[in-house]
This record gives C-alpha cells, sequence and structure tokens, in this order.
C-alpha cells in the first residue's frame, strides 16, 4: 500500500516543477506532497520520478560548472545552482524504499542521547514493522540482527552498545542502486559549494565533474542490465515458490538477455561473472522441467552472485571511477575485498561447498592487506580488525566443527565492508 509522507517544502514545491517540465526556482510557493512507496521493491512509476529528478540535478550541476567557465568565473550563479542540485537530491533520497526506517532509527539514536534505555525500547517496534515489509532486495536479514542487539543493549541499559547496533543496522539498510552514488555526490556537491566559499573555482569545478559520473549513474541505475536481471532472478525465486514453472522460467529468460548485455561490460570482473552467470541460468530451464530438487538452491545462488557483483559495480562508479576522479585511498581495495566475501559466503550458504569459500576468504584478505598500506592509521586499523576476523573465519571453515549454512559472520564483515566504503 502506499504511504503517503510529506517531503521537504522546496523539495516538494521541486517536484510539481517536474512534472511541468521547466526548471526549478527557489521561490516558488510550496503546497504539494509526493507519493511514494517506502520499503519495497521500488515501482516503474518511483523508478520514473527518480530518474526524471537525477536528469533535472544533473543540468544543475552542469549549469554551476558552466558558470565558473572562461575569465570571470560567476560563483554566485553556481552556488545558486548547487543549491537547486541539492534540493533536488533530497527529493531522490525521500523515494527510496529505506527512507522510512533510516529516519526511525535516527529517531532512536537521538532519544539515546538525552532519554533513559528503556524508554527507547518502544522506538524499535516501528523498526521492526518496517523490517517486516522488507523484501530481500535489501538485507533485511542483517538489520534485525543488529536491531536483536541493538534491543538486548538496551535492556541491560549500554547506551554506547545500542548506539553502535543502531547505526550497523542503519548501514545494513542501504538501497545499493541509489544510496551510494546519492551519498557521493552529496559529498561532492558540499565540497564544490566549500571550494566556492573560499574563492576556489578550479577546485569546485573538479568536485563537480566527479559529481556528474554519481547523477548520470542515478538516472540510468534501475535499467542498468545487472539490476534488471537481478529483479529478474528474485521473481523466478519467488514464482518456483508458489510453483509457477512457467513464470519461473519466463523470468529467467529475462534474466538471461540482462546477463548477455553485462557480459558485454568493459569491466573485465563483471564481463567475466556475467558470462559465468549466463550459463548457470539458461542450465536451470531444464532442471525446473526435470523436477530437480537443487534449482531453489541454485536460484539464489545466482541471485545472490549478481547481486554481489551489482554492488560492485555501483561502489566502483560512486567513487567516480569512469574518470579515475574522487576515489578514497584504498576504496578499490575494499570494494574487491566485499565481492570475494560475497562470493565465500555464496559457496559457504548456498553451494556448501567450503574449499571454494576458503579460496575466496584468502583473496578477500589480500585486497584488505593491499588496502590497509594505503590508508591512514585509523583506518588501517578498521581494516586489520576485519582481516583477523576473515582469517579466524577462513580457519574456522577448515575444521569440522564449521556450522554448516551459517552466513552470520559473513554478514557481519560484509556489512562492515560497505560502510567503509559509503564512508570513504
Amino acid at each position: 500500500m502506499n504511504t503517503r509522507f510529506p517531503l521537504k517544502p522546496v523539495a516538494a514545491a521541486l517536484m510539481a516543477t517536474l512534472i511541468a517540465g521547466g526548471p526549478a526556482y527557489a521561490g516558488r510557493a510550496i503546497q504539494e506532497d509526493v507519493t511514494v512507496s517506502p520499503l519495497r521493491q521500488i515501482t516503474p512509476q518511483d523508478e520514473a520520478t527518480i530518474s526524471s529528478t537525477a536528469v533535472k540535478a544533473l543540468r544543475h550541476i552542469a549549469d554551476a560548472r558552466g558558470a565558473l567557465l572562461g575569465d570571470k568565473p560567476d560563483s554566485e550563479k553556481a552556488g545558486a545552482q548547487l543549491g537547486q542540485a541539492e534540493k533536488l537530491l533530497d527529493i531522490i533520497q525521500a523515494a527510496l524504499p529505506t527512507s522510512e526506517i533510516k529516519d526511525r532509527i535516527w529517531v532512536a539514536k537521538k532519544h539515546l542521547e538525552y532519554e533513559d534505555t528503556r524508554e527507547v525500547l518502544p522506538d524499535l517496534v516501528p523498526i521492526y514493522a518496517s523490517l517486516e515489509e522488507l523484501v530481500d532486495f535489501v538485507p533485511s536479514a542483517r538489520a534485525r540482527t543488529h536491531l536483536d542487539k541493538a534491543k538486548q543493549a538496551l535492556e541491560k541499559g549500554d547506551k554506547p552498545e545500542a548506539v553502535e547496533q543502531l547505526q550497523a543496522a542503519d548501514d545494513a539498510m542501504l538501497y545499493m542502486e541509489a544510496d551510494l552514488p546519492l551519498s557521493s555526490t552529496r559529498h561532492l556537491v558540499e565540497q564544490a559549494s566549500a571550494a566556492l566559499a573560499k574563492g576556489d573555482t578550479q577546485a569546485a569545478d573538479q568536485a563537480l565533474k566527479a559529481a556528474e559520473d554519481n547523477v548520470v549513474f542515478v538516472s540510468v541505475s534501475f535499467q542498468a542490465p545487472l539490476t534488471q536481471a537481478k529483479a529478474a532472478l528474485y521473481r523466478a525465486m519467488q514464482e518456483y515458490e508458489l510453483g509457477d514453472k512457467d513464470l519461473t522460467k519466463a523470468d529467467l529468460s529475462a534474466a538471461v538477455k540482462y546477463l548477455e548485455r553485462a557480459a558485454q561490460s568493459a569491466d573485465k570482473v563483471t564481463r567475466e561473472a556475467a558470462a559465468d552467470l549466463v550459463s548457470r541460468v539458461r542450465d536451470m530451464h531444464g532442471l525446473i522441467d526435470s523436477g530437480d530438487k537443487g534449482v531453489t538452491a541454485r536460484l539464489e545462488s545466482a541471485w545472490h552472485r549478481v547481486k554481489a557483483v551489482s554492488e560492485r559495480s555501483v561502489e566502483y562508479l560512486s567513487t567516480g571511477w569512469q574518470r579515475l576522479r574522487a576515489e578514497g585511498a584504498g576504496k578499490k581495495d575494499l570494494i574487491e575485498a566485499k565481492l570475494h566475501m560475497a562470493y565465500a559466503r555464496i559457496d559457504h550458504v548456498n553451494s556448501m561447498d567450503d574449499a571454494a569459500a576458503r579460496v575466496d576468504l584468502a583473496e578477500a584478505n589480500g585486497y584488505l592487506d593491499a588496502a590497509a598500506k594505503q590508508m591512514e592509521p585509523e583506518k588501517q586499523t578498521e581494516v586489520k580488525a576485519l582481516s583477523s576476523m576473515v582469517a579466524a573465519l577462513e580457519t574456522t571453515l577448515k575444521s569440522d566443527a564449521a556450522p554448516r549454512g551459517d552466513a552470520t559472520a559473513f554478514n557481519q564483515i560484509e556489512t562492515r565492508l560497505a560502510a567503509m566504503i559509503h564512508r570513504l
């Protein structure tokens, strides 16, 4: 069911201008709400709204850059254009499926600043309710684990632990197709605004060049081949569970089509992963007809692999990687480490292949070591702690006592890596 909620006043006015197709101006009156449906798969209507808004934001960023050209750059005009872009970014943020639950987590953390832990416990009730409405396209299971730990901490009166677990739950609620590039764009626009305030128009222009990459990605991300393949595989999982073999095979065919497009990528990792997945997904048609009992596990494995590669693409693009700009030290290696952690989890949980999982864990640790060498001491400590966790997990998988199909340790490391990547 759709939920109506008001956006920030200026953002609502800007949405009205999107419908009219004209440019947005800060002085216009504000009278409208925007209808979106949080906490579920984004609809085609929401996709259109987000894409259109991103294009408008891109126009304002381009206008800001244009104002900085020539011998007499107009910083005032550029600043005004950036203000309009920021308001459009507010619209995109509000339309994301995780927006409401993140707001609820923020409220709970804020209450912990001045209320007793027992008084904050009721704040968790609507957060739990929101998690029930989420589907697997965001890692709600991870968020629930951290929320359970936050609840335990609140019951014990442990504020610091409660805050840490609530933040971890927030970090787990990433809608990758938009959250990461949107966050990066905001940071770059803020950098540009700060540079303008100092009169450094060249630095402002450099930041805006990187911001353009991120906004372009937001405007097209929902139609990206990997995003579409992931959605098709998710539908196939649901349909197979309901016993509809014809619809399952139709969505598998759609997934193959999108994966074949992804296999034409200029990026080697994406190209090879997509090509491998094409054959995996195509083979499932025959397995469905034969009644093979392993279809569910194969579907889940394929979906998780597409999701992992898709997230890697988003993480690279969110840094402006296409133009080799705005890259945090060690970020590239953290992204690769996270991909191999996901592969290790899939091998352990879905494929029951711990030998392959250990190989992926070793690969992940190699990337973590490379990342640590590029970072400042404080971040090095965090990466080395993650490396120790990966090594411990690898040791556990070598023993016969390793719990079968338990993703908890993998999820914990992946969530922390995602949070680090998001911050860089």
